[in-house]
């Protein structure tokens, strides 16, 4: 792929950050992302037009995406190490773990697809 191209797209060559992009709240944020929120959805959330936040997400080793993903696992990793411990007296938590583990097996296989296992 063009070098330009790459150079254009990655995080580390923008000149300027947007003012608002400081003023995110990046645990509330993760807190947000672990709870379904889409990254448009978070955009109306804090009050950016939808473009120019879907702009900054979509670079290469964007912040915003990094700590979107962060919130997803940080919190369903959390939830999974509470049901781990509570396993073996509750047999819901028992049920929820198994259901845990199914996902992340499927969204591991899937990446594999998709991403080549990286």
């Amino acid at each position: 792929m063009n070098s330009e191209i790459m150079k254009a797209a990655n995080w580390e060559s923008l000149d300027k950050i947007p003012d608002w992009l400081e003023k995110i709240n990046w645990d509330e944020y993760e807190k947000l992302a672990s709870i379904g929120y889409t990254p448009e959805k978070l955009a109306m959330f804090y009050k950016v037009k939808k473009i120019e936040f879907m702009y900054y997400y979509m670079l290469i080793d964007s912040v915003l995406e990094y700590h979107y993903q962060r919130g997803i696992l940080y919190y369903q990793a959390r939830e999974g190490l509470a049901m781990v411990d509570d396993a073996d007296t509750n047999a819901t938590q028992a049920q929820r773990l198994d259901k845990l583990r199914d996902n992340v097996a499927f969204q591991k296989a899937k990446d594999e697809i998709v991403y080549g296992g990286l």
